[in-house]
């Protein structure tokens, strides 16, 4: 359902399509909003001077990612939770045209999660105590988000082109003993190929889907190595002396 319910404005108009943007993308609009308050309220220009204490502005920009991720998770769950079939047949057909948005996404996530979290690594080294084992809880932190975000883009991703399919076509991904998946169908086949690469009980069934399965399966076997190495690694400064 639309954020705003107010009427559009003429169509072809510069208004009309930042109105679009708007509306269609308004969860990441949000979750910007929600970071770059956390980036103003945390680094040297900080609203709350007074209450919050100075941190390394590296380690600002890479909580203010956090909070994007937190915010956006959120928002997905919440509308996983109350939407239903209809209203995700009808949000496939609005967006799916715009599904290489949400590719360039899933891409620049990946990218930036892991430069972040390398350098919010080697800032860990540089203290002692506590303060390394909260940048390392940081960087733990951040690992879990940006796993998480990644493969719910791709749960809607799927919802979407399953929904997009014209009505004579077969569906492209096959949900034994279930015609109407929700989100939270599509979200447990996204968590599946992104932990195990795949899982038993649901398939593909056609190339318009197939072809992002085999891309979501490479990236996330290069995400997981990425994140077990960084983990043992984590593992390894938390104990060494």
């Amino acid at each position: 359902m639309p954020i705003f319910d107010m009427k559009s404005p003429k169509k072809g108009t510069l208004f009309y399509k930042i109105y679009g943007f708007l509306q269609d993308n308004m969860n990441l609009v949000i979750s910007l909003i929600v970071a770059i308050c956390v980036y103003f309220s945390l680094s040297d220009v900080r609203f709350l001077k007074r209450f919050v204490p100075s941190i390394n502005i590296e380690t600002v920009y890479l909580l203010a990612w956090d909070s994007f991720l937190v915010a956006y998770l959120l928002l997905a769950f919440n509308m996983f939770i109350t939407t239903n079939t209809e209203d995700i047949k009808k949000r496939a057909h609005e967006q799916y045209e715009r599904k290489h948005t949400m590719l360039i996404l899933i891409l620049i996530t990946s990218f930036v999660s892991m430069i972040a979290i390398i350098n919010e690594m080697r800032i860990s080294a540089l203290y002692e105590g506590w303060l390394s084992t909260l940048h390392v809880c940081i960087t733990f932190g951040t690992l879990i988000v940006s796993w998480l975000f990644i493969h719910t883009l791709f749960a809607l991703y799927y919802a979407h082109g399953y929904y997009d399919a014209m009505p004579d076509d077969k569906y492209p991904l096959d949900f034994p003993y279930e015609n109407n998946p929700d989100y939270w169908d599509f979200l447990y086949f996204a968590l599946g190929i992104g932990a195990t690469g795949g899982v038993p009980d649901v398939s593909f069934t056609s190339k318009k889907l197939r072809r992002i399965g085999t891309f979501h399966s490479v990236l996330s076997f290069f995400f997981n190595t990425a994140v077990l190495s960084l983990v043992m690694e984590m593992m390894g400064s938390l104990v060494s002396p």
